[in-house]
């Protein structure tokens, strides 16, 4: 079993909503920062959750494409470590990527899948 990398739990707040355990972020602040994991570890993938408090809501700010960058010092991202497409739904996403050793960690958003300037996510872990 793939034990994750407990790094952060909705990163990056620029608007928190009313909805309990859903952060909304805004695509600009998602495409510039990441997440400082406290320490250097390998990291070879992540998970992502949906926001999940139901209603016909609860699909604004779901990714849509996507890149993971995994840095050494969060200021040298070089190229991405993955780049895909999620799912439109609410389960959990997981991308697997060959392992990197970096202290920071970026879920780049590049499009939310009705093409909101927003994305949103209950949860985001590293996974070694």
């Amino acid at each position: 079993m793939v034990e994750p990398l407990v790094v952060h739990h909705c990163p990056l707040p620029v608007l928190p909503t009313s909805r309990a355990g859903t952060m909304v972020y805004g695509l600009a602040a998602l495409d510039s920062s990441g997440r400082n994991m406290g320490a250097s570890y390998s990291v070879s993938g992540l998970r992502y959750l949906p926001r999940q408090d139901g209603g016909s809501g609860a699909v604004n700010g779901r990714i849509g494409q996507y890149e993971v960058y995994v840095s050494t010092d969060g200021t040298n991202w070089g190229t991405a470590v993955a780049t895909g497409a999620f799912a439109n739904d609410a389960s959990q996403k997981e991308v697997r990527f060959t392992a990197k050793t970096g202290q920071h960690l970026r879920l780049r958003a590049v499009s939310e899948v009705a093409g909101n300037p927003w994305t949103s996510a209950a949860e985001i872990y590293a996974l070694n």
